[in-house]
């Protein structure tokens, strides 16, 4: 979409193609109209020594001549509005589903607030929390367990340490993904496990002494680091329960296995997500996505109410690892996929995957066999992006129930 919307923007004033910035689209809020909204109008109107406004219709007018738009409309001051067709808008699911991480982790360029090219503010170093070593991922002399480090929060002695170092690991990580293109992919991302599991050797430990480690006995890591990192600012909570420095004598939500623990609610997401493929191959009923473009049955099915609204939060993501690496904030990155997790019930709720259920929409078995493999994509997808996401704060991503 970007290439899109600078194209555009480019032929409507004339300027030089590679010197028109990031198109930076968001979604567009319920209500108003279009999918998606972009100021780059504005932001050329300096350059083209003309309004936004003007600078905006003339683009409105190349993008609605565009196959993939339904409509370009001018909003505000310069803003342009876009709705996509449904083939336009689903095609970031086969992308998503390929490869999370390099989803979630290509387009943070223009998904941040600089100029062409810009990586954010945040750079692309950062130092590990209890040793002060730089870490870069230009850096080839580093290996990648390095280069990927977390500090062992049990070691921290104090919660308050614990949840600095968690934050900061945090920090380190989400900066190397939104670095410079081409960062390497973590060989933890690359070498999937199957079997990946809920087991947390800190979680019940006896022995424990020090407040770090009983919290972590109490909640186990995963836990700690989703609390840590959700913290945002001062507040005490960061949800009805959920304390921003739980203590193994008050761990609030964090010490439970249901869905308000927000921990336990994202792993459970990836690993829901992550088994339905398996139940699918398990009953001879998985048929992947197709190379190239989606078929009109895949299309159909992913534009339903529930598989569009998670289409569009998967839209989010990219630009979610950007603000939190801008802003060296991991809990925009945190609640993001808290989001990502609830469209994806939301969306299960509605729908499943047997062939039984897709009978009455989908009479044809290849029209069936192609809706299938649009909700097994979009159940990769999800996983793919809630995965990177998880490892990100440093946190495992359970792929069985």
């Amino acid at each position: 979409m970007d290439r899109l919307i600078r194209s555009a923007a480019a032929a409507a004033t004339g300027v030089d193609p590679k010197r028109v910035p990031w198109s930076t689209p968001r979604r567009v809020p319920a209500g108003r109209s279009g999918h998606y909204a972009s100021a780059l109008p504005i932001r050329l109107s300096g350059t083209a020594r003309e309004s936004g406004t003007a600078v905006a219709e003339r683009t409105a007018v190349l993008l609605r001549a565009s196959p993939h738009v339904v409509d370009a409309a001018v909003e505000g001051v310069g803003f342009v509005n876009i709705t996509l067709t449904p083939a336009a808008r689903a095609a970031l699911v086969p992308a998503a589903a390929a490869d999370g991480f390099g989803y979630l982790t290509a387009t943070t360029a223009w998904a941040d607030s600089g100029s062409a090219g810009s990586t954010g503010s945040a750079g692309n170093t950062a130092s590990a929390a209890n040793t002060g070593t730089p870490v870069s991922a230009a850096n080839a002399a580093e290996t990648d367990s390095d280069l990927w480090r977390c500090s062992p929060l049990e070691e921290a002695g104090s919660a308050a340490r614990a949840a600095e170092w968690a934050r900061e690991d945090a920090r380190t990580r989400v900066n190397l993904a939104a670095g410079p293109p081409g960062a390497r992919e973590p060989a933890a991302l690359r070498a999937a496990d199957p079997g990946t599991g809920w087991r947390d050797p800190l979680y019940g430990a006896a022995g424990a002494v020090t407040p770090a480690a009983r919290l972590l006995a109490v909640v186990g890591t995963a836990a700690a680091r989703v609390a840590f990192c959700r913290a945002d600012g001062g507040r005490e909570e960061s949800g009805p329960g959920l304390p921003a420095l739980p203590t193994a004598e008050a761990p609030g939500h964090w010490a439970s296995l249901t869905a308000a623990n927000p921990a336990f609610a994202l792993r459970y997401a990836h690993a829901h997500a992550s088994a339905s493929r398996q139940w699918a191959r398990d009953a001879g009923e998985f048929h992947p996505l197709p190379p190239g473009a989606l078929t009109a049955p895949a299309v159909a099915d992913l534009d339903g109410p529930t598989a569009a609204a998670l289409v569009g939060v998967l839209f989010d993501g990219p630009g979610a690892l950007a603000s939190a690496a801008r802003r060296g904030e991991p809990h925009i990155l945190v609640r993001y996929l808290e989001t990502l997790a609830s469209a994806y019930h939301d969306w299960r709720e509605t729908c499943g995957l047997g062939s039984g259920e897709l009978g009455d929409r989908y009479p044809a078995a290849a029209d069936r066999r192609e809706a299938t493999a649009a909700r097994l994509g979009l159940c990769a997808a999800t996983a793919g992006v809630l995965r990177t996401g998880l490892f990100l704060i440093g946190v495992s991503a359970p792929t069985r129930l």
